[in-house]
């Protein structure tokens, strides 16, 4: 600053103390009304301030501790500041919103020497001990400010030229103050800028530790609930990563939470889980039964979507509850495989027909029926069908109409109100087809269906609305119906067994699936995908199969086709122990009477006479395999119908149809329940 400038304003600063009068040409608005706070506070101006460091080194050291968090925030920008100025005689200075220095970063000279005016830590620099200067004025006007000389109050301050700029927390509070204070002689009118950008720093830097703690904060209290909760818990973001699973969602799924966290969902749980919809669809879903077959586990889940505050999707969370209860098999099912057409496995000619009928019904929303035995993977080509389909983004539910009780089926496919009837769930319970909208069902064994259910099957594939058991009100659902049966529905509907209507509806696109003993080509391929799929289940290393081995399997009839296989090599692998080459004498196969002519090998041993064995029809084959099981199970139907890989109701009815009832009742000796 000029020297006649500090002249004239020591004679401003003078006329005000003699006739408390401000020149309005020199004196600021801000300084004036300081100069007026201090004679109303009784500020002698012409004498010094009395040390307020010798108040105590303990009240300064209580003002340390209590500003800690203060103090290491702002010592780098008090550094990075001082470095602008670092050899021309200016001093950083920290206060407390109280006006107490904290801290001094300066130059040797001038810290020297504003100590003499005690400005240095432990001194209070508000007004009404120092009158106007830029720390306390500031402090009070809550607002940055620069004091240039003759504007300080008290004249021993005016040899200094100081900028400086209150600090405030998150929430708007002054909590300190940054000041630069230097000879007047050296003022700069950019110091204030810098000031105030070193202040706005620290504020930021406040807000960030403040955010950074409430998050900490935030994830312990979720983290404490997230683990505390019984069920297990999975959340994800939009593109599928997991965010964060608890404890018992890494026990039911195998994984270490810790590993899990941000990999995607598919890779931790190795299957399609059906909250990945979640985040296509947008909608929630409630208490779907989930199959997890690499597991071996039935899980319960529900799940819904996580949006922004403008409602677009950020990821899902879902809950899962592990089902120990058996009794439960027949619920809606879930599944989580994705199964595509390459899991197919097989080149015979049937195999290759039945996958073509399947992509073209895969390419339409037409209503699929699946013709095929038990065991041929009917439930494997309806999957790949729906994941092939506009629909694949959508669920896919699976429900057995055998294995649901009459008397239940109806409440399962089409839900029910609260009161419907004794043990109803409180609040109702939506129905497989309010599960599956937007997606497929698949009706497995539709042959069982009761002639009044499939009336009301009948009025949903026409109308695509369904009603709850015990409402009138009617739903809306977007379903495409995947039905299957191993039964001849042609022959039923000519029994009335089964409504015509309903078969031409569901018969729109067919697919057959041939039985293994049709396409023993394949036989050899399917052995060994099945035993590389059983040994990594058994935790065992891949095992080699001998030719003889091999060739008994594919001239064998296999009366429970591909479930009936893997149960088998399923024992074989564990009764050959250590053995790395898989032999006739693990196989086992039960004896099934004269086996038909299906071996490839037969027709190409020239130069021999060879002679076909006797062939029997298919149903007497069938009807021999259901004879020898009964007899091998003691008449144990459970057993029996577990070792055909069949359904205990369809046992029954192939055991009237062959005429293998005793006479007496089904409560005999022979015909044992389990």
């Amino acid at each position: 600053m000029p020297p006649h400038l500090i002249t004239l304003g020591k004679k401003a600063w003078e006329l005000y103390l003699e006739k408390e009068v401000v020149d309005s040409r020199l004196v600021r608005a801000a300084v004036a009304n300081s100069w007026q706070r201090c004679r109303e506070l009784n500020v002698n101006p012409l004498l010094s301030a009395v040390s307020r460091s010798d108040e105590g080194a303990r009240s300064l050291e209580e003002r340390l501790f209590e500003k800690r968090q203060l103090i290491r925030i702002a010592r780098p920008f008090m550094k990075d500041l001082y470095g602008f100025f670092s050899g021309s005689e200016f001093q950083v200075v920290l206060t407390d919103e109280l006006g107490f220095l904290l801290e001094v970063v300066g130059d040797k000279a001038i810290v020297s020497r504003t100590r003499e005016v005690h400005l240095c830590p432990g001194a209070n620099w508000s007004e009404a001990k120092k009158g106007t200067n830029a720390i306390g004025t500031a402090l009070v006007e809550r607002a940055p400010i620069q004091i240039f000389a003759w504007e300080h109050f008290c004249e021993e301050n005016q040899f200094l030229t100081c900028s400086a700029a209150p600090i405030s927390d998150p929430e708007g509070k002054v909590i300190g103050c940054i000041d630069l204070s230097g000879d007047c002689r050296e003022a700069n009118p950019h110091t204030m800028g810098m000031v105030v950008a070193a202040v706005r720093a620290i504020e930021n830097q406040l807000r960030l530790e403040q955010a950074t703690h409430k998050l900490f904060a935030a994830s312990r209290y979720s983290s404490a609930l997230l683990h505390g909760i019984a069920d297990g818990l999975v959340a994800i973001d939009r593109n599928g990563i997991v965010t964060d699973i608890n404890a018992r969602g890494g026990e039911i799924f195998g994984v270490s939470p810790s590993s899990a966290r941000g990999r995607a969902l598919t890779q931790v749980c190795s299957v399609d889980l059906p909250m990945l919809h979640v985040l296509k669809s947008g909608k929630d879903y409630e208490n779907q039964e989930i199959v997890i077959n690499n597991l071996g586990k039935r899980i319960r889940s529900s799940a819904s979507p996580l949006r922004d505050e403008n409602g677009g999707i950020v990821g899902a969370v879902a809950f899962f509850q592990e089902m120990k209860d058996r009794s439960t098999k027949a619920s809606p099912i879930v599944y989580c495989h994705r199964h595509s057409f390459e899991d197919i496995e097989g080149e015979s000619p049937g195999i290759k027909a039945a996958k073509d009928w399947a992509i073209l019904a895969s390419s339409c929303t037409s209503t699929v029926l699946i013709l095929g035995e038990s065991g041929t993977g009917k439930e494997l080509f309806a999957n790949a069908i729906h994941n092939a389909s506009s629909r694949g983004h959508g669920p896919f539910i699976a429900i057995n109409c055998a294995a649901i009780p009459e008397s239940l089926i109806e409440s399962e496919l089409f839900g029910y109100v609260d009161g419907s009837f004794t043990g109803a769930r409180k609040g109702g319970k939506a129905g497989t087809f309010e599960m599956a909208n937007g997606g497929s069902i698949f009706l497995d064994e539709i042959g069982e269906m009761s002639l009044s259910v499939q009336s009301k099957l009948l009025r949903v594939l026409q109308e695509r609305k369904v009603s709850r058991v015990g409402s009138s009100q009617e739903i809306e659902v977007d379903i495409r119906i995947i039905a299957a049966t191993h039964r001849d529905l042609n022959k039923d509907v000519e029994a009335g067994r089964f409504r015509e209507d309903l078969y031409y509806r569901l018969a729109v696109l067919e697919v057959r699936v041939p039985p293994l003993r049709e396409r023993p080509e394949d036989i050899p391929l399917l052995v060994r995908r099945l035993m590389t799929k059983i040994s990594m289940r058994l935790d065992r290393p891949p095992v080699d199969i001998d030719a003889e081995c091999l060739h008994r399997m594919s001239v064998y009839p296999w009366p429970g086709n591909v479930r009936a296989m893997e149960n088998v090599l399923e024992r074989a692998l564990v009764r050959m122990g250590d053995a790395h080459v898989l032999k006739l004498e693990h196989l086992g196969l039960p004896a099934v009477g004269s086996l038909p002519v299906t071996d490839p090998n037969l027709n190409l041993r020239v130069g021999k006479e060879c002679t076909a064995p006797a062939i029997k029809s298919l149903r007497d084959v069938e009807r021999d395999a259901i004879a020898e099981a009964l007899s091998a199970c003691c008449g144990n139907i459970k057993k029996t119908a577990a070792h055909l890989g069949i359904a205990r109701n369809t046992l029954y009815r192939k055991m009237e149809d062959y005429d293998l009832l005793p006479d007496g009742e089904r409560n005999s000796t022979f015909f044992s329940k389990p």
